[in-house]
C-alpha cells in the first residue's frame, strides 16, 4: 500500500486530508510540526510527503532541505497559503516535486499526487532509495529492539543515522540475571560501506561476547577479526563494558572511542578512557581494562562523536561540555531521560541537520 506522510499543523485540514487520502486507498500518517516531520522522514519509509510550508518548530522549506540533504528521494508536494512565484521557485529548487496553493480542491490534490507517484515509478534513484530503505530496516533490526535490564540499574539507548543507513552501533547483551555487557561503536565513514562494516562488527561481538571473556580479551579478539575484514584506511572506535549487579561493579575496555562520562553523586565527573587503540588497524594491538565500583545515583553516558561534533548554523560544535551540563542537571535523571535528552539536545542544537550518525547509551544506578 502506498504510504503518505501528511505534515500539516491545522488540525481540521490534517483531518480532512487523512480522510480524503484514506478513501483513495493510501496509508496516511500525520505530523503536525517540522521537527517531527524531519525525524519521521528519516526513520520511516514513505512513498510521498505532503508538506505544509507554514509549520511550527521548523518550516516546511527547511524540512524539504533536510530531506534532500540526507539523500532521501521521497517525492514531496508542498502546500502553502502563499501564491508568490518566488516561494514556488524556492520550494522547487529545494527539491519539491510539485506545489499546491491553499485552498485547494481535494480532487485536484489527488490528481497531483497520482501524477507525482506515476512519474516516480521506475525511476532508478527511487529504486535505489527503496533498496536503501530496506537496508535501513535490516540495520535497525541489528540494534536491540528491547534493552535488557538488571536489578538496580536502568539502561537505555537510541540511534539516529545521518543517512538511510550508517556506521554507528550499540548493543546490550544479557548473560544471566546479574550480568550483562554494554557496547557502543563508530565505524569510520558513512552510508552503505559503513553500514556493512557495522553489520560485520555486530556479528563479531555477538559471536565473541560471553560472561567468561573479559573486556580486554573481547576487544583483542574482535580487533583481530576486523583487521581481516577492514578496507584499507578504515577503523572502528569501540567501547565494551560488563556490569555485575551483585557487586555493582563495571569492568570496561575503551578501544579508541570517545570516553564515556561517569557522573557520581556530588557532581564529580570521570571519563572512562582506559583501553587501547581503535579496531581494525593492528591485529596484535594490546588492550587494557579497568574495574570500577558504582553507587546509587551514578550515571554513565556513552555516545558517538556525531553528538559532540554536531554544529549549529554558525558552525559551533555541540561539544562535550553540553553533555556534561545535561548529565549534571539540577534534577536526578534516569537512563531513559538521559539518552532521550542527549539525542534531543544535539538534534535541536544543529536544527536537525547533522552530518554524522548520532548514538547514545545511558546507564543509571538506582
Amino acid at each position: 500500500m502506498t504510504r503518505i506522510l501528511v505534515v500539516e499543523d491545522e488540525s481540521g485540514v490534517a483531518f480532512g486530508l487523512r480522510n480524503d487520502l484514506t478513501l483513495e486507498g493510501y496509508a496516511v500518517e500525520v505530523a503536525s510540526d517540522g521537527e517531527t516531520a524531519s525525524s519521521r522522514a528519516a526513520e520511516a519509509e514513505f512513498d510521498l510527503i505532503l508538506l505544509d510550508v507554514g509549520l511550527p518548530r521548523r518550516d516546511g522549506l527547511a524540512v524539504a532541505r533536510d530531506i534532500r540533504r540526507r539523500g532521501l528521494k521521497t517525492p514531496i508536494i508542498l502546500l502553502t497559503a502563499r501564491a508568490l512565484e518566488s516561494d514556488k521557485i524556492l520550494g522547487l529548487e529545494l527539491g519539491a516535486d510539485d506545489y499546491v496553493t491553499k485552498p485547494f480542491s481535494p480532487m485536484e490534490l489527488c490528481a497531483r499526487i497520482k501524477a507525482v507517484l506515476r512519474r516516480s515509478e521506475g525511476r532508478a534513484d527511487l529504486a535505489n532509495q527503496r533498496e536503501l530503505d530496506e537496508a535501513r530496516r535490516i540495520q535497525r533490526g541489528l540494534m536491540p529492539s528491547e534493552i535488557p535490564q538488571l536489578d538496580g540499574f536502568r539502561i537505555a539507548g537510541a540511534s539516529r543515522p545521518a543517512r538511510s543507513v550508517g556506521g554507528d552501533y550499540f548493543d546490550v547483551l544479557k548473560f544471566d540475571d546479574r550480568t550483562l555487557a554494554v557496547c557502543i561503536a563508530d565505524v569510520c565513514g558513512k552510508g552503505m560501506p559503513a553500514a556493512l562494516m557495522m553489520a560485520n562488527l555486530q556479528a563479531s561481538v555477538k559471536t565473541c561476547a560471553s560472561k567468561r571473556i573479559r573486556p580486554r580479551m573481547l576487544c583483542a579478539e574482535v580487533n583481530r577479526i576486523m583487521c581481516q575484514n577492514m578496507a584499507a584506511g578504515g577503523f572502528i572506535s569501540f567501547f565494551y563494558a560488563v556490569i555485575d549487579s551483585g557487586s555493582k561493579g563495571l569492568t570496561y575496555c575503551n578501544a579508541g572511542h570517545n570516553p564515556p562520562i561517569l557522573a557520581r553523586r556530588g557532581n564529580t565527573i570521570r571519563r572512562l578512557d582506559c583501553g587501547g587503540g581503535v579496531l581494525g588497524v593492528f591485529p596484535d594491538w594490546p588492550f587494557e581494562e579497568q574495574a570500577i565500583s558504582l553507587a546509587s545515583g551514578d550515571r554513565i553516558l556513552l555516545y558517538t562523536d556525531g553528538i559532540t561534533e554536531s554544529r549549529n548554523p554558525t558552525g559551533e560544535e555541540f561539544g562535550e561540555s553540553r553533555l556534561i551540563d545535561l548529565i549534571l542537571g539540577d534534577e536526578p535523571i534516569d537512563a531513559a531521560a538521559l539518552a532521550d535528552g542527549a539525542l534531543h539536545a544535539s538534534t535541536e542544537f544543529c536544527n536537525g541537520v547533522f552530518d554524522d550518525d548520532l548514538t547514545v547509551v545511558a546507564i543509571s544506578v538506582d
